[in-house]
């Protein structure tokens, strides 16, 4: 605390109670003339044609096929194990026990992680998980590399990059570099008053200014985002994803997506970027409040994939479940691996990827119980693994009464070709007999049985024994003994 109230003082930073908090110097969000000719020039931009979605370069091809990655919400929330940013909205059902922003904010004073990442990346990879996404900043304001513009490490903790430490050991682990940013920030000047930081005043938040004073407040906030936007992208090597989370500017619609997303693969042309540069998404409106523009799609925030929303999708959910929300839960109580399965077997029988968040601790670390399920992961994979990781969705999801995926699939049709896997997915709570349809042609009402094709082999990928099977009108038919099952993704390999 003495080292951080002389740095402060030696850089003659004056904090101001009026200037909405005293531990975040407005003066830190001095915006140059140059950052906001540089958004207006970006987003001015013409197209003759438009924006390709999901990005086509030959570097961006990995995600589709990517499966499993690790979402990690980390900051200066993370001490004492609160939601981020929305903790500190005073009546707020995500609160997190604070009475005001001065209480959240003041916990930068200390957060100081002696941070080595590279352990639980590592152990992640070898449980499957090909990417990590990481928060580079949350609502909140708080920046985990040392930006020129806003505040964050550079002003409390000098010397520091916890970003670089991160991608470094993403690198290390060999796993696909992700960073979430929050395009909002919730002490930029002139979006928002106190007030918001109150559930009993924030809906009449907003500055009293005119629609000229606005706009140019609203120019400066895009210029600062795309000053920290270009400091992610070019100042870490190549990043493989960028996770955003909604501009979130009232009264503003007209986010210029195409524009952003244009320049952004400028300065990373191999990148896949979600779809929440204007798409807001929050605790209480999971479902998006506009169009789903990006490389990749979010539409199954805390919920299980139904559908397929698009070419490229992703499921994000909350692996913990003990208190926290997206930040560190100080019980460490985990979701059972069977839930684990269901959500990672509906994302990628429909063709997505699962992102699930786990909020390591005020050190940055993570607990003995997340390395007990990467331990049972592991294992799982071990004689599993095949069946999601780079499979494909379901040849139709009214062919069987369990979940599908695929390999070796030469085309899309319901009928398997010569070569073709499909794996049949027994969850925990499926006890019945199992039914695969060959083909979903029909003649006269009937499945037409010449279209079918029997299998050459039908497998329990746990034990590797054959599993007896019926083949009648098109369809595999069979059953696994109840003392054969386990509580986690009981995979049936069927090999035409």
């Amino acid at each position: 605390m003495k080292r951080i109230f002389i740095l402060l003082t030696a850089l003659g930073i004056a904090f101001t109670a009026a200037a909405q908090h005293n531990l975040v110097d407005q003066k830190w969000y001095d915006i140059q003339k140059a950052n906001v000719d540089k958004a207006e020039a970006i987003i001015s931009k013409k197209f003759k044609k438009h924006v390709t979605f999901p990005n086509p370069a030959k570097g961006a091809q990995w995600f589709p096929d990517a499966s499993l990655g690790l979402f990690m919400h980390w900051g200066i929330h993370s001490p004492i194990g609160a939601q981020p940013s929305w903790a500190m909205i005073k009546g707020y059902r995500w609160n997190g026990g604070y009475n005001s922003p001065e209480e959240y904010y003041g916990q930068a004073k200390t957060f100081n992680p002696d941070y080595h990442p590279i352990k639980y990346l590592k152990e992640a990879k070898e449980a499957g998980f090909q990417y990590a996404v990481m928060t580079a900043r949350h609502h909140d304001g708080y920046s985990l590399w040392p930006s020129k513009y806003g505040f964050g490490v550079k002003q409390y903790i000098p010397g520091r990059d916890l970003i670089k430490e991160y991608v470094d050991a993403c690198r290390e682990a060999g796993l696909k570099v992700g960073l979430y940013y929050s395009p909002r920030d919730w002490m930029f000047p002139g979006d928002r008053t106190d007030a918001w930081f109150d559930v009993e005043t924030w809906a009449d938040s907003r500055p009293k200014v005119t629609p000229e004073e606005d706009h140019a407040n609203y120019m400066k906030f895009v210029g600062y985002v795309i000053a920290q936007l270009e400091e992610l992208l070019t100042n870490y090597g190549k990043i493989d994803i960028l996770w955003l989370d909604g501009m979130g500017w009232t009264g503003i619609t007209e986010h210029y997506s195409e524009q952003i997303y244009s320049w952004i693969r400028t300065l990373q042309p191999d990148i896949v970027v979600n779809d929440r540069w204007a798409n807001i998404v929050d605790p209480d409106n999971p479902a998006g409040t506009s169009a789903r523009i990006g490389d990749f799609t979010t539409p199954f925030e805390c919920m299980k994939p139904t559908y397929r929303p698009s070419e490229w999708f992703e499921h994000c959910h909350i692996w913990t479940c003990g208190g926290g929300g997206w930040g560190y839960d100080r019980t460490q109580t985990f979701r059972p691996l069977s839930w684990f399965f269901e959500e990672y077997v509906a994302s990628r029988s429909l063709g997505g990827n699962f992102l699930p968040n786990v909020g390591p601790d005020g050190e940055g670390n993570m607990s003995d119980r997340f390395y007990a399920r990467l331990d049972s992961l592991k294992a799982w994979r071990a004689h599993s693994g095949e069946s999601l990781e780079g499979a494909g969705p379901t040849p139709g999801v009214e062919l069987s009464n369990v979940p599908l995926t695929t390999r070796n699939r030469k085309k899309l049709s319901a009928r398997p070709s010569k070569g073709e896997i499909w794996y049949a997915h027994l969850l925990p709570d499926f006890t019945a007999q199992v039914s695969v349809l060959t083909t979903s042609a029909h003649r006269n009402g009937r499945i037409a049985k010449s279209l079918g094709r029997r299998p050459i082999s039908v497998t329990y990928l746990r034990t590797g024994e054959p599993v007896p099977f019926l083949f009648v009108e098109g369809a595999i038919v069979f059953k696994i003994s109840p003392s054969d099952r386990t509580k986690t993704d009981d995979v049936v390999k069927i090999q035409f």
